[in-house]
């Protein structure tokens, strides 16, 4: 009798595959990836065939000519289309667990493979979710060991024109304690998305409804509570009945904006001691999750047998899309810092 076998390297693409998809999946970025353009995290696979390691994602101006009217010559008035682009570079991400030996594993019935798979699955969601909430604030996320030197993506600093401070206020160091995150502010972040025609921050089109996504932190998710508008607004159950992802977990929608909390929104601390929070209104092509080639698995032992690991590894790459409108002058494209006081309790 023939039988048939299944050689380690395939066995190991798939613990590879089934590791990378469960970290994705278990993000609190998840239900916002997609691969059409109107996606909050844009994820893009061309190169997950292998080939190169950036991507460069172009996009095309609005026109602005008035037109002709009538049987005016519109020969020699035409227009030029107009293009304008950034690039994505790929970056190899590996962790690994290693097991104490035979005699530490003989202690437990659980299953050491699986128990490597999971735990690097939930090592990924945290690292993928924490890598995106520093590249669109612009702040470092302390939930992961990094330094600036050593994280692996671009992490600079918003564009001034698409960052809100609470107030009005001139800068992050203004920012009292009583400056608290409120329906006004969404409003307000709302509209200054809106308020340029050809460089507006695009909302997504959820059941015909242009809607943006605001994530906040449990501090100014505390604020907003103490609001009696909101608290108003929430009381008439204004996400029942929504199937859409994007309302999986949130806390309330205002005025088109779904409200949603993380405890990953960065903190920081002005010069005058007061805790900052960085919250983000969303819209599409905030984020250009790019991937690589397919997902490492590798299993080795250590010690004449004695020891047993597993690494993990992908490459992909993250960064906030942004655009020279003006060919000179970067500009985010899909998200709006809003800064308000996030002070503890």
């Amino acid at each position: 009798m023939a039988l048939t076998y299944i050689t380690p390297a395939l066995q190991q693409e798939a613990w590879a595959r089934d590791t990378y998809s469960a970290g994705k999946e278990k993000t609190f970025f998840n239900k916002f990836m997609g691969k059409a353009s109107d996606s909050i995290i844009h994820v893009k696979e061309e190169l997950s065939k292998g080939d190169g390691t950036s991507i460069t994602i172009p996009l095309l101006l609005p026109l602005k000519g008035a037109g002709i009217a009538g049987d005016n010559m519109l020969e020699g008035n035409e227009e030029a289309l107009i293009y304008r682009d950034f690039k994505v570079e790929l970056q190899r991400i590996r962790n690994a667990v290693r097991i104490a030996g035979k005699f530490e594993e003989h202690k437990t019935q659980y299953n050491m493979r699986l128990d490597a798979k999971n735990g690097l699955a939930d090592w990924l969601a945290r690292y993928i979710d924490c890598a995106i909430f520093s590249v669109l604030t612009g702040v470092l996320n302390t939930d992961m060991n990094w330094t600036q030197l050593d994280f692996p993506f671009p992490l600079e600093a918003p564009s001034p024109d698409r960052v809100l401070i609470a107030n009005n206020l001139g800068n992050e160091n203004l920012i009292a304690a009583t400056d608290t995150f409120s329906t006004d502010i969404i409003g307000q972040a709302k509209r200054k998305a809106l308020e340029t025609t050809d460089q507006q921050v695009r909302p997504i089109n959820i059941n015909g409804k242009e809607t943006f996504v605001m994530v906040i932190n449990q501090y100014q998710a505390r604020d907003l509570k103490n609001d009696q508008k909101w608290v108003e607004a929430q009381e008439q159950g204004n996400v029942r009945g929504e199937k859409n992802p994007i309302f999986s977990g949130a806390l309330g929608i205002w005025d088109g904006v779904v409200i949603h909390e993380n405890n990953r929104i960065p903190r920081t601390e002005n010069s005058n001691n007061v805790k900052v929070g960085h919250a983000l209104l969303l819209g599409a092509q905030a984020c250009v999750f790019a991937e690589g080639e397919a997902p490492e698995w590798n299993e080795k032992t250590f010690d004449y047998g004695n020891q047993y690991g597993v690494s993990f590894g992908r490459m992909f790459g993250l960064k906030r899309s942004q655009f020279k409108y003006d060919g000179t002058n970067n500009t985010d494209f899909g998200v709006i810092n809003v800064l308000t006081s996030a002070v503890d309790d």
